[in-house]
C-alpha cells in the first residue's frame, strides 16, 4: 500500500500552506532517493514491469484519498459512478491477472485464449465474497480492496518466468505477447485515474504532490527495505498531524 491512507487523506484535504508543500516535496524526494537507488539482488523483468502497475495505483489513491464517500454514488461519468469505476478496475486487475498467468503458463496444445471457465468474474462485478464489500464500502475501503487485488496480482505473477514473455496473448480479440499483457495492468490503471478525473475534478497542489508521492512509493515498494518505508511513514504521519511539529530526523536528503 501507498504511505498510510488516514494521513494522506489528512494531508490531501488539508489548508494549503508553503510549509506543508516543502516538506511534501521533501518526503518525495526521498521516494525517488529509495527508487533510484540500487537494488540489493536482481529482479526480474516481470517483477520490475509489476512495479509499473503499483505505480499507477499509488496515483489513483493519491487522486482519491480522502474524498467524500457520497462521491463514490453520487459522481459519474455518463452511466458510470465512481464506485462503478472503482469495481470495474478491481475486477479488471483480477482478470487480467488471470489471463496473464495462463498465457505464460498453458501448454502449447492449449488454446491461445483463455477459457472461460477460467476467468474468475466478468468485467465489471469483482469476485465476491472476497469483494463483496466493494458494492457499498466507503472510499478508504474501495482503495483498499483495490490495493488487496493488485497485491494478489503481483503475488500470483512473480513467479511468471521472464522467457514466458514472447508467448502469444489476447488482449480482447488483439494478439499481444505476454510483455505487453503485462505492460496493460498499468496501462489500465492510468486509464482509470483519467476517468476518475473527469469526474471528480481537479487537484489543489498538496493533492497534486501527493500523488506524485504515492505513485513514487509504488515505483519502490516491493523490494525497497520496509525501515525506509517506515521511517518516509512516520514523517507523512507527523505532517498531517496539526498537534505537533514535523520531526527533523528522516526528513534531511541523504
Amino acid at each position: 500500500m501507498p504511505p498510510p491512507l488516514d494521513d494522506l487523506a489528512t494531508i490531501a484535504v488539508g489548508e494549503p500552506s508553503i510549509r506543508r508543500s516543502n516538506v511534501l516535496y521533501l518526503l518525495l524526494r526521498r521516494e525517488q532517493a529509495i527508487a533510484a537507488a540500487e537494488r540489493l539482488s536482481p529482479r526480474s523483468e516481470v517483477s520490475r514491469i509489476l512495479d509499473f502497475a503499483q505505480a499507477a495505483y499509488g496515483d489513483l489513491v493519491g487522486a482519491l484519498v480522502g474524498r467524500e464517500d457520497s462521491l463514490l454514488d453520487d459522481a459519474r461519468d455518463g452511466d458510470w459512478t465512481l464506485r462503478d469505476v472503482l469495481r470495474h478496475a478491481i475486477a479488471v486487475e483480477i482478470r487480467y491477472a488471470a489471463q496473464v498467468h495462463y498465457s505464460a503458463t498453458r501448454i502449447e496444445s492449449d488454446p491461445v485464449k483463455i477459457p472461460p471457465r477460467l476467468l474468475p468474474c466478468d468485467r465489471l462485478s469483482p469476485p465476491e465474497p472476497e469483494f463483496a464489500r466493494a458494492r457499498a464500502g466507503g472510499m478508504r475501503e474501495l482503495l483498499e480492496l483495490l490495493g488487496a487485488a493488485r497485491a494478489a496480482s503481483d503475488e500470483r505473477l512473480a513467479q511468471v518466468s521472464d522467457s514466458s514473455l514472447g508467448r502469444p496473448s489476447l488482449w480482447g480479440e488483439q494478439v499481444l505477447d505476454v510483455r505487453m499483457r503485462l505492460h496493460q495492468i498499468a496501462v489500465h490503471l492510468t486509464e482509470t485515474s483519467i476517468q476518475i478525473e473527469k469526474i471528480v475534478g481537479g487537484s489543489g497542489e498538496l493533492r497534486a504532490i501527493v500523488r506524485h508521492c504515492c505513485k513514487t512509493r509504488g515505483l519502490h515498494e516491493r523490494w525497497s527495505p520496509a525501515e525506509e518505508r517506515a521511517l518516509l511513514d512516520r514523517s507523512y504521519r507527523a505532517l498531517s498531524s496539526q498537534s505537533r511539529p514535523v520531526p527533523e530526523e528522516g526528513l534531511e536528503p541523504s
